[in-house]
């Protein structure tokens, strides 16, 4: 009788798959937000935090209801001691927040470009102006060019913290609205939306030598500043 021979293959033991636990990190606003702990996100490794994003009402981070209808959104671009700390890339305004600043008898500009920031951050922007009183078509060409050139401008003198900085404050809303009212008085002032852009991206607005924003600014900040209140001397008894 023939011997069957039997193929035994080798027996391969297969090792248990450990999955690693998740954990709580938490993620930190940049500077301009006082570095706060602005939320937590939950992952397997602090490597993977990096580029998750969080949008915020600007009202929960300064605590000013008037601000409820802007979000910031924010990235986590590097991990430090287990916290991920973030960059602004985005601000925005809730569209039905501006239409329901448009009235009868005003007039509303809008324009959007691309411009470069002094230490090289492409941003595209968004103003909004509002016009005291309605106007021609010129007119509002003339607002939406020189605005345009102001802004392009002073982003050339500013890093892109500055101008995140600037516009969170309204600093460089009233900016706009100092350098454009020679042209036509102008109501309300607005930066409607910022959102990064790629390196590769071409700016479409560059900055010019007949505007000085930093003069323009400092103006717009002096009309802003609380007048001193005046005493009133006690009559002589």
């Amino acid at each position: 009788m023939a011997e069957e021979k039997e193929s035994k293959k080798p027996i391969i033991k297969k090792k248990a798959l450990t999955k690693k636990k998740k954990l709580w990190f938490p993620i930190i606003a940049p500077e301009v937000f006082g570095k706060a702990v602005i939320g937590e996100t939950l992952v397997e490794d602090t490597k993977h935090m990096v580029g998750k994003t969080i949008q915020l009402s600007l009202m929960n981070l300064t605590g000013d209801m008037k601000r409820q209808n802007v979000n910031i959104t924010f990235a986590v671009e590097t991990i430090v001691e287990g916290k991920g700390q973030c960059k602004v890339i985005g601000y925005d305004i809730a569209p039905t927040s501006i239409k329901r600043l448009v009235r009868r008898g005003r007039m509303r500009v809008d324009t959007s470009f691309i411009c470069q920031s002094k230490d090289g951050v492409k941003v595209r922007i968004k103003p909004f102006l509002l016009t005291a009183h309605e106007t021609n078509k010129s007119i509002l060409t003339a607002l939406r060019k020189y605005a345009t050139a102001f802004v392009a401008t002073y982003a050339s003198k500013n890093d892109y913290d500055a101008i995140i900085k600037d516009i969170v404050s309204g600093r460089l809303q009233m900016g706009i609205k100092e350098a454009v009212h020679t042209i036509y008085p102008i109501r309300i002032c607005e930066i409607r939306m910022l959102t990064l852009e790629k390196e590769s991206v071409v700016a479409t607005a560059q900055p010019v030598n007949f505007i000085d924003p930093d003069a323009i600014m400092q103006k717009s900040s002096q009309k802003r500043a609380p007048k001193p209140e005046m005493r009133q001397e006690q009559p002589a008894q």
